[in-house]
């Protein structure tokens, strides 16, 4: 008791493990990230969305990713505060549905907004929410 040692791991074996957790988390959200690109840019390309330079898209994704992260935490929030309150099976299914889509859509909404080199068609938003809220819903763990 006491002892902060683990006698099976030196201090150059912390030392890598530390560096290679960290690289393996880099590689995690790199992945994500270009996951994101890839599939926005071949959104993109079938909408024959323009935008002025590569860079206009990686800055669209790089704004895109925080902000759906803090809309999903609201949209869990309004989720946990809306749905008790109801009481029949169909309305809380479309409730989710319908709320889960808004969440999605607007950082969709805002990036096109704030990011100048780029203009996305409102149904291409539309169509990209939809995309994301049928994997959002195959990811999630309970189903409806």
């Amino acid at each position: 008791m006491g002892h902060d040692r683990d006698p099976n791991l030196s201090g150059s074996d912390k030392l890598i493990l530390a560096i290679s957790m960290t690289l393996l988390f880099a590689l995690a959200l790199l992945f994500v990230g270009g996951a994101f690109l890839f599939g926005f840019a071949g959104l993109f390309q079938l909408f024959s969305v323009q935008y002025d330079t590569k860079s206009s898209l990686v800055y669209y994704i790089v704004l895109l990713i925080p902000l759906t992260l803090l809309f999903e935490i609201a949209t869990m929030t309004f989720l946990i505060r809306v749905l008790p309150r109801l009481r029949n099976r169909w309305t809380i299914i479309i409730s989710k549905i319908g709320i889960t889509f808004l969440f999605i859509w607007i950082p969709l909404y805002l990036t096109d907004e704030w990011i100048k080199g780029i203009t996305v068609p409102l149904n291409t938003e539309l169509v990209a929410a939809s995309l994301l809220l049928i994997l959002d819903s195959l990811v999630e763990k309970k189903h409806l």
